[in-house]
């Protein structure tokens, strides 16, 4: 069985060294027949330094003494060529316990010594590998700990690691901070589904990039701009995220002052846009005021001009007193285009002095019901001529506290309207109502009235309805009374309808009320 082992090689030797049995697997180690190698020292398997040393002798000395002896080292083969082996050396004793010989086997490890050697090179490599990893992994952690904010947290959330950046931007220490989760420094700034949304990707072991607004220890809040990273197990699951993070506070702060900047500019160009398309239109309306009272003037007037200058002109013909009727009917028609001409005059000049803030208001006492009255009376030739009346509807006796001249020239001019859009022989209607602390005064006809489609121009400078372009007047006296009725604190309104007529009702304060006597309205 010895014989035909391959593997190893097994020889005896003898007392002194030399060679007395060979195998199969000694001839395939070491190179040598049985009959080449059979009466050999063994030492010849040993290398030139080996045999110099005294190797041979000495090994076989201690397997002598002890008995047994093993050793690795190299070894040599016929052809000269070395093989690292292992080599086990057994003392052959006989019966007395005399060293007859020895046994001695010895098997091939270049193979696995190689294998050895590669792996320990291997080895080698790797730690020098794993030494330069360590070596990045520390640097690039340095570098991140000093270039960013770090937080690592388990899949729940829970933190796990702060670097020194996150404790001195969030003003919370690291004991603080571990074992919590990332509501300590939530600002509340941000709506649920944003937060929803980033836990829903790195959950699904996706990176997650945005800007968050955090809200520190002591109540400032701070922006920044965040990568989180999960980790994921070998199931793809994630197990632990790190956070990184950089602060953009100052650049956020900037863009809001940017953003602030931005929209007051566009605010003020908008105003100066808007101040620019008012002034358009103001010079817009300007020049249709300039050419409507050119207009206006020119024709109105002319007409009571060329009035005059005819009247003039035939009251010449008319000496004698079987003239005297048609001579008197021309005086009245001159003095009444005079009458018009002082009217335009009068509007052109009230509505100067109201635009330039030059008309005074003075307040006085007087007795409202008289005042009516004076007014009416003063009014009775113009409403004699067309044969028109007035029902007057009078509360009595009513002292107030205002403007008197204002307040004539208001309803002068309603009066003055109202008769002049009406017809002869038509009812005129003025209405005082004491209210608890304001008077309503309405002058009401049933006249042409004004069409729906210009009522919204009414009280505009020089405008006149279609309906009554034929009837003499400027188109100033209503924008005049608004004005006027602002000076009073009052108001001025109306309701009107074509072919049916009109009703103008002012409102002011007064200051005094003395007596209010009872009974029905008076005509």
């Amino acid at each position: 069985m010895v014989e035909s082992v391959k593997d190893y090689a097994i020889f005896l030797i003898d007392n002194l060294g030399y060679v007395t049995s060979w195998n199969k697997g000694a001839e395939q180690i070491k190179g040598y027949s049985a009959e080449e190698i059979i009466g050999q020292h063994f030492s010849v398997f040993y290398t030139t330094e080996q045999r110099a040393q005294g190797i041979p002798e000495l090994n076989l000395q201690n397997a002598r003494n002890t008995g047994y002896h093993e050793d690795e080292g190299w070894r040599v083969r016929k052809d000269g060529s070395q093989f690292w082996a292992n080599v086990v050396f057994t003392a052959l004793k006989d019966e007395s316990g005399k060293v007859i010989g020895f046994g001695k086997v010895t098997r091939d490890l270049s193979k696995r010594r190689k294998a050895e050697k590669e792996i320990s090179r291997l080895n080698d490599e790797l730690q020098k590998r794993l030494q330069i990893s360590q070596t990045e992994v520390v640097d690039y952690k340095h570098a991140l700990d000093e270039s960013s904010i770090v937080a690592i947290t388990d899949q729940k959330g829970i933190i796990k690691h702060v670097n020194d950046n996150f404790c001195s931007i969030s003003k919370y220490s690291r004991e603080e901070l571990i074992g919590k989760d990332h509501r300590i420094i939530n600002s509340g700034f941000h709506h649920k589904e944003f937060i929803r949304n980033l836990w829903v990707t790195i959950s699904n072991g996706q990176i997650w990039r945005g800007e968050l607004r955090n809200k520190a220890k002591d109540g400032t809040y701070y922006w920044v701009d965040t990568t989180i990273v999960p980790f994921l197990d070998d199931k793809n699951k994630p197990y632990q995220y790190i956070a990184i993070r950089s602060d953009i506070t100052k650049r956020k702060e900037a863009e809001a002052e940017i953003k602030k900047i931005n929209q007051d500019l566009e605010r003020k160009v908008k105003e100066r846009t808007c101040e620019l398309t008012e002034a358009l239109e103001r010079e817009k309306i300007l020049n249709d005021m300039k050419s409507r009272f050119v207009s206006l003037a020119s024709h109105e007037f002319r007409t009571p001009l060329s009035t005059i200058l005819s009247s003039i002109s035939l009251l010449e013909r008319y000496e004698g007193l079987e003239h005297a009727e048609k001579r008197q009917r021309h005086i009245e028609r001159i003095k009444s285009s005079v009458r018009n001409l002082t009217s335009i005059m009068d509007d052109f000049l009230s509505l100067d002095k109201l635009e330039q803030g030059k008309i005074d208001v003075h307040h006085v006492s007087f007795d409202l019901d008289a005042f009516i009255r004076d007014i009416l009376e003063e009014m009775e030739g113009m409403l004699r001529k067309k044969e028109q009346t007035v029902l007057y509807r009078s509360v009595g006796p009513f002292e107030i506290f205002q403007d008197k001249k204002i307040l004539r020239n208001v309803l002068l001019n309603l009066l003055s309207n109202a008769s002049k859009y009406s017809t002869e022989e038509k009812e005129l209607i003025v209405s005082v109502t004491p209210k608890e602390e304001t008077i309503s005064i309405s002058v009401i006809d049933t006249g042409m009235g004004i069409p729906a489609v210009a009522q919204k121009e009414l009280f505009s400078k020089f405008f006149r309805a279609e309906n009554a372009v034929h009837i003499q007047g400027t188109g100033l006296g209503l924008n005049i009374v608004k004005k006027y009725m602002e000076l009073l604190d009052g108001t001025i309104s109306f309701v009107s309808e074509e072919n049916k007529g009109s009703a103008f009702t002012i409102e002011f304060p007064f200051a005094l009320q003395r007596h209010i006597p009872e009974g029905s309205f008076l005509t």
